[in-house]
This record gives C-alpha cells, sequence and structure tokens, in this order.
C-alpha cells in the first residue's frame, strides 16, 4: 500500500512539475506575441521550453503571423501607391484646370467677336472634360486596387462590346480627321469576364490612342484558334516614344517622363491591363517603324 501511496506521489509530482513548466512556456509564447505586437519584427513565435505538445499551437500562431504580415505589406503597398496616385492627378488636374481659368478670363474681354468666343469656349470645355476624365480614372483605379469595385462575371459578347465602344468614339475620330480601318470577325466571341471591364479595357485603348497616337488607326478582333483566344490589336502612328518604352506602357507612373501630357497620368492603360489580367488574360504592346501596336488577348469561354 506504501509503494501505491508513494508511486501516486511521485506521478501527482511530476504532472504538476509539468503544469508548471507549461504554464511557464505558455506564459513565454504570450509575452512573445505581446512584445512582436509592440514592434515592427519579422520574427516569429519560438518555442523556447521545448515542449512537443505545444509544436501545433506555436506553427499555427506563425501561420497567422506571416498571413497578417503579407496583408499589412499589401495594405501599406496599395496605399503607397494610391498617395502617389493622388499626387500624380493633382498635378495632371492643375494644366486643364489652369487653362480653363485662363481662357475664362480672356471671355470676359468684350472685343472678343463672337468666333472667338465660341472657340474659347469649345477650349474650356475640352479642359473640363479632361479633368473629369482624369477623375474618373481616380476614383476607378482606387475601387480597383481596394477591391471595392463590383464584378459580375458572365459570358460577355466582346464583339458587341467593341462595336459599341468604336460607335461612342466615331465623333472623335471625325473631329481629327482619322480613318479607322476595322476588321473584325462576323460572329459571337464570348469571354467569362464583366461586361463593364471589357468596355472599360477597349475604351481606356482606344482613348489612349486617340489622345496620343498619329493618323489613321487600324483595329482588329480576330480568334485565335490554337490558343482558344481572342486578340483584338490596335495599332496607329506614334512617335514621342522608343522601341524600349513600348512594353512599359501599361505601368502606371511611367508616363510620368518624356510621354506624358496634361491629359495622360498613365492610369488607362494600368487600369485595362488590371481588368484584362482579372479576366485572365494578357496585355501588350510593341513599336515597330514608328506604328505602335497595344493588343488584348483573352480566353474564350
Amino acid at each position: 500500500m506504501i509503494y501505491l501511496v508513494i508511486g501516486l506521489s511521485i506521478l501527482v509530482l511530476a504532472l504538476v512539475v509539468y503544469l508548471i513548466r507549461l504554464r511557464v512556456s505558455l506564459r513565454n509564447l504570450s509575452q512573445q506575441i505581446k512584445e512582436m505586437s509592440h514592434e515592427n519584427t519579422n520574427q516569429l513565435v519560438r518555442n523556447t521550453s521545448g515542449q512537443k505538445m505545444l509544436n501545433p499551437l506555436i506553427n499555427s500562431v506563425n501561420d497567422e503571423l506571416r498571413s497578417l504580415r503579407e496583408k499589412v505589406v499589401r495594405s501599406n503597398r496599395t496605399n503607397q501607391e494610391i498617395r502617389e496616385t493622388l499626387t500624380e492627378i493633382s498635378h495632371d488636374l492643375r494644366t486643364p484646370l489652369t487653362a480653363a481659368s485662363g481662357y475664362t478670363g480672356m471671355l470676359k474681354d468684350m472685343e472678343l467677336t463672337e468666333e472667338e468666343k465660341i472657340r474659347y469656349i469649345g477650349v474650356i470645355e475640352e479642359r473640363f472634360e479632361t479633368s473629369r476624365t482624369l477623375v474618373d480614372q481616380l476614383f476607378y483605379y482606387t475601387r480597383l486596387e481596394s477591391g471595392s469595385l463590383g464584378w459580375n462575371e458572365e459570358k460577355v459578347d466582346i464583339r458587341k462590346v467593341l462595336t459599341t465602344v468604336l460607335a461612342m468614339y466615331y465623333g472623335d475620330f471625325e473631329k481629327k480627321n482619322y480613318e479607322m480601318d476595322v476588321d473584325i470577325e462576323e460572329k459571337v466571341m464570348e469571354v467569362l469576364g464583366d461586361a463593364d471591364a471589357v468596355k472599360r479595357v477597349f475604351s481606356n485603348i482606344i482613348s489612349n490612342g486617340l489622345s496620343h497616337g498619329e493618323g489613321d488607326f487600324r483595329i482588329s478582333l480576330k480568334t485565335e484558334e490554337k490558343s482558344r483566344m481572342y486578340r483584338f490589336t490596335f495599332s496607329n502612328r506614334a512617335t514621342n516614344i522608343s522601341k524600349e518604352d513600348a512594353p512599359h506602357l501599361f505601368e502606371k507612373y511611367f508616363t510620368k517622363d518624356k510621354v506624358r501630357s496634361s491629359s495622360n497620368t498613365g492610369l488607362g492603360l494600368a487600369i485595362a491591363k488590371n481588368l484584362t489580367e482579372k479576366m485572365h488574360g494578357t496585355c501588350g504592346a510593341e513599336l515597330s517603324d514608328n506604328i505602335l501596336t497595344i493588343h488584348v488577348e483573352l480566353p474564350m469561354a
């Protein structure tokens, strides 16, 4: 009987020691996590006690820490990009608004002819339209980057969307006396995506060409049977960029140097690329003999 009591006593003592060590280990883990919450560190929780039963808990905590840190990094990157975009937009808005303000002041000149007044009013309208486009691109880009943009994935006939967009810009082509050489296959071309996103992709590319291209345009929409992709191409003359510049046109801030203008922040093509990739497609650009060709490929539905 006495041996049983002694054995139980030893077992209880061992259990108490084990529980004490476990409590110390948990306290140590808690202290590590607390310190990490107050410091900007990439360290992970360590098992300093050697208690193997704590390893699953520590691994789970470390997985959550890694996930949280990745989210923080992405959030900081997005916030930095938005701040940079706001800076770029504010700079770009200043130019057309300043010009509009100047022409508004000139309209006060009582000696202006009716023809001059009409011309100045046209310039003011154009500058305000430029400003509206810039603000629209900013809001759209911000929603896209933050993940708050609505997305209705469905089968979309991109041929139908493209013809609608071309009709929408017909007046702009006529105004610049540009000819359109359009080659679109006469059939339904369905992709899986968002109709508004497809429209935005085509619209941004065409608008960019109208703003920065020169001369007539060639537009095509063809089926690539082998790769099961639809390929949209948009070509026109561009003498303000080099062959090396072309692949970078879809970068948000590329246009802040020599190819930048008051009507372009670089967001339009960046948005087009982002939306295309969201629909599992690709965007690209190349320059040959001063002809810039932008192409978009989207997978068949």
